[in-house]
């Protein structure tokens, strides 16, 4: 509707314009082959200083009333125009906000396959980097795959400031370093600015996101449950290797793929049944150890990261060590105490949660539960000790905040307030909050 007011005003000027055009066309003509051609007879009768003119009769009435309807119909248009004018302007606004976004996006884009797509993957949709870790010296402790997050979920844990912040100076220990000018990085305010716009428009729905948690958890659970139901175990693996055993039978193959779709396809439903009949600290087990959608990531020492092997694959880069190989045994034994031990909720990023952290920090689950949906603001303690000094350091996992430190939401960006006016979903429920809470105050 907007941009349809917005068309038709610009249909209107264009119009308008036109006819100005050919209005001065028409005038330089005239002037041209008429009114420039030579006069012919004495100036004393033809200048018009010299004729006669139109007597006071003819002045008074047929030129007066040819005044004033004048006078009077651009008055009338001008009444009209003015208001249907001012009722266009909505429209006019909306679309060059609507055309600023685009372009945003545009140039977002650009900057992101630049400078962000090497780690944080195409789209948004994660990847790896290679870095090291070192000791407090700063000396070289061991080569390692940093998993890097998607972005695709990052503005429902984190406000538009926070992003602005983690872009403009980085998020150490990460790899992710300073990017914009007040961090000493390359980028400009307009571009920081530009890179956030692109990071809105790869956002994920609420129920792609909601889709996403669950993939993760039943990606846990997929062993487990094919453990226990050795039947569906076997069928799969008959299907699997029917597929491979089709070779260039193309009939053979789609069938045995089909097949093995509907395998997985009684593998996913009997993963939820498995995972909603599990104890509410079993599912917030899997729930904090879901990646970028849970809480190790920051909470647990090593989980973001693999050890890469000393030797590497010829035109595939280092060997990346799988957590619990023989590799990563050795390379952890041989590295010893510099290194810290993995120990599920033991402090990283975040604080360490064990030996009853949570429940001193948090008098009860609903406080704590509390916390987890909304996170840390700037300058706002939480807990029982008021400690933490906010800041986006630990996002929120159960409502979009928007722009959670000012409470104000940018008109520009707008990523929370859904089109109706109703507010955009956090990235877990309440009773996946609730699930994570029982495992925390366990550990």
């Amino acid at each position: 509707m907007h941009l349809l007011a917005a068309s038709t005003q610009r249909n209107l000027g264009m119009a308008i314009a036109v006819v100005a055009i050919v209005g001065f066309a028409i005038y330089l003509i005239y002037n041209v082959m008429w009114a420039g051609r030579g006069e012919k007879g004495s100036e004393l009768e033809l200048a018009p200083n010299r004729k006669p003119y139109l007597s006071d009769e003819e002045l008074e009435t047929s030129k007066l009333d040819l005044a004033l309807v004048s006078g009077l119909v651009t008055l009338v248009i001008i009444g009209v125009a003015l208001p249907l004018y001012w009722l266009g302007e909505p429209g006019r606004q909306q679309g060059y906000l609507d055309d600023s976004r685009r372009q945003f996006t545009s140039r977002g884009f650009e900057q992101y396959e630049e400078r962000c797509a090497s780690c944080h993957g195409g789209g948004g949709l994660g990847g790896t980097t290679s870095t090291s870790i070192t000791d407090d010296a700063g000396n070289f402790i061991a080569a390692i795959e940093w998993e890097v997050p998607a972005l695709t979920t990052a503005l429902y844990r984190f406000s538009e400031d926070e992003v602005r912040h983690i872009l403009n100076y980085g998020r150490p220990p990460t790899p992710m370093q300073a990017w914009g000018a007040p961090g000493g990085g390359p980028l400009t305010t307009q571009q920081v600015d530009e890179l956030i716009q692109y990071i809105q428009s790869i956002q994920l729905t609420p129920e792609e996101l909601q889709g996403e948690v669950l993939d993760g958890l039943v990606l846990q659970v997929r062993d487990d449950v094919l453990a226990a139901n050795s039947d569906l175990s076997d069928r799969l693996s008959a299907a699997n290797e029917a597929v491979a055993a089709a070779g260039a039978d193309e009939a053979a193959a789609e069938a045995a793929a089909r097949q093995v779709a509907a395998m997985e396809s009684e593998l996913r439903e009997t993963s939820e049944q498995y995972i909603r009949a599990l104890a509410s600290p079993e599912r917030g087990e899997l729930l904090f150890n879901n990646g970028v959608y849970g809480c190790a990531r920051c909470h647990t020492p090593r989980d973001s990261w693999r050890f890469t092997g000393p030797e590497a694959i010829p035109g595939a880069g280092p060997v990346v060590l799988a957590r619990g190989s023989a590799g990563e045994a050795e390379v952890v034994a041989r590295l010893g105490s510099l290194i810290p031990a993995y120990i599920p909720g033991g402090g990283a990023f975040g604080p360490n949660l064990t030996n009853g952290a949570t429940l001193r920090q948090f008098d009860t689950a609903e406080g704590h539960a509390g916390f987890v949906t909304i996170g840390s603001q700037e300058g706002v303690g939480y807990g029982n000790f008021g400690q933490g000094d906010g800041g986006g350091q630990m996002p929120a996992f159960g409502e979009c905040v928007g722009d959670r430190d000012s409470n104000e939401q940018s008109p520009f960006y707008g990523f929370c307030t859904l089109e109706d006016g109703s507010t955009r979903p956090g990235m877990l429920t309440a009773d996946q909050i609730a699930d994570i809470v029982a495992y925390e105050r366990g550990l």
